[in-house]
């Protein structure tokens, strides 16, 4: 599929109503959350669906969806939970729908992250605007240094160094430097900026305090009858991963699982630690495991370093891995999304695009290599919601399903696993980072 053709599939409820007033908008403290068909009690494995009425600030019921719902259910005695399917009825009504993996009493939760006024808002702007993150290019020559602005679309008024890959249509470029030469770009840095100017109301409907809010329910909780599960052990582990090769290949969420692995797996140490700025490396000499952190290239939104000479894209160290000579046991877990979210859809669609066609590359050397893909977690919900808001989030991991679909690849939803903990936070704590890993393993590794 093409880029356009993606981004046309990854399809939304419009709002069918034009803005008017806040008031207006859906508003969480007004809806209600009911069970349908309630029942004493239910089984594992049974499905429950519980209603969403949606009414706006004045109280009166929605006759339109396009609300960007999250629903969970979850208990606190077990530490359990898990995400819900969400169907909009397109005339304010949704069901959230769950499957019951566990015993004892289980609670729901369902939150309206944004109004379908917000969503709105976040689809007109961002498909336009490239403008929301700036960048700041350091270029060095000898002992001279000087910068320039950089970004991933600038305007054609004053002379550009533009940095394209003819091969795969990666692009982007900064104004060129007083005296240096373009190829003298050495670091690059990024922040976010305001973002485009709302109106008061529109602000109103994206501002942190009403964003994430929890629906009340009109029942407690429901008691299920069944089993129980467990943690991923570290005997497991090394069982899992010995003589292997793990490529962590992304941004700091999967990071996270080389942090976790140090922790967890006594033998494993750091062999090189460069600040987590472009890689780190693990080695558990005795179980012969090796572990690898790579980040991804451009864009990265830090005000640490996001390039040096030396880094590469993620096909390319795809490509670079060896393969043959008893390098067979390759795991690579690609994980990204986070520092795209302010771009148009297209510019996160083309990286995929680029990622795939380099681990159908992979897989022609090397059919035993394993492939998993970590979408994206659910963040904070005080972030800049024109910058990173879950609903960019969960539009890139629709994309991600759509580009792999097809392919020989593990999925880790890393966003179900934090809607169902009720995370929001952008680095998920052990526990979350601990079922991630286990479900990765699970693809290749048999263990009990």
């Amino acid at each position: 599929m093409t880029v356009d053709e993606i981004i046309f599939s990854l399809s939304w409820a419009p709002s069918t109503s034009n803005f008017t007033s806040f008031k207006n908008s859906s508003s969480a403290e007004h809806s209600v959350v009911r069970q349908e068909q309630p029942r004493a009690q239910y089984c594992v494995g049974d499905t429950l669906d519980v209603l969403v009425e949606m009414r706006n600030y004045a109280g009166h019921p929605k006759a339109y969806g396009g609300d960007f719902i999250v629903a969970r259910i979850y208990s606190q005695k077990l530490q359990a939970g898990a995400s819900g399917d969400v169907t909009d009825f397109l005339n304010g009504s949704y069901r959230a729908r769950f499957s019951l993996f566990w015993p004892g009493e289980v609670q729901v939760s369902v939150r309206l992250i944004h109004s379908s006024e917000a969503v709105k808002i976040l689809q007109r702007d961002r498909m336009q605007d490239y403008s929301k993150v700036m960048h700041i290019g350091t270029f060095i020559n000898g002992s001279k240094t000087e910068t320039s602005q950089c970004g991933l679309r600038l305007s054609s008024d004053r002379a550009l160094c533009e940095y394209r890959k003819k091969e795969d249509g990666e692009y982007h470029a900064c104004y060129r430097p007083q005296t240096l030469p373009c190829d003298s770009l050495t670091t690059m840095q990024g922040s976010f900026l305001q973002g485009p100017h709302l109106m008061k109301d529109e602000a109103q409907l994206l501002a942190w305090e009403n964003t994430g809010i929890e629906i009340k329910n009109s029942f407690n909780h429901v008691t299920v009858v069944g089993c129980t599960g467990h943690i991923l052990s570290e005997v497991a582990i090394i069982s899992c991963l010995t003589g292997k090769t793990l490529y962590l290949l992304g941004d700091s969420t999967v990071r996270q699982w080389m942090e976790h692995l140090e922790r967890k797996l006594k033998g494993l140490s750091f062999i090189t630690q460069e600040t987590h700025s472009l890689s780190l490396l693990a080695v558990d000499a005795h179980n012969n495991i090796t572990v690898h952190w790579i980040k991804h290239c451009h864009p990265w939104i830090s005000f640490q370093t996001a390039l040096k000479p030396g880094i590469v894209t993620i096909p390319e160290i795809l490509d670079s891995i060896a393969v043959g000579g008893g390098q067979e046991d390759v795991i690579v877990v690609i994980g990204i999304g986070q520092h795209f979210r302010p771009y148009p859809p297209e510019v996160f669609i083309r990286r995929l695009q680029n990622v795939r066609r380099a681990i159908l590359r992979l897989y022609a050397r090397s059919p035993q290599a394993h492939v998993v893909i970590k979408l994206e977690n659910n963040r904070n919900l005080n972030a800049p919601m024109m910058i990173y808001s879950d609903w960019y989030g969960y539009m890139q991991n629709l994309a991600q399903r759509k580009v792999f679909e097809d392919m020989k690849v593990g999925l880790v939803d890393a966003w179900d696993m934090t809607v169902a903990a009720n995370s929001f936070a952008i680095h998920p704590n052990e526990v979350i980072v601990s079922n991630e890993l286990a479900v990765a393993l699970s693809f290749f590794c048999h263990y009990t």
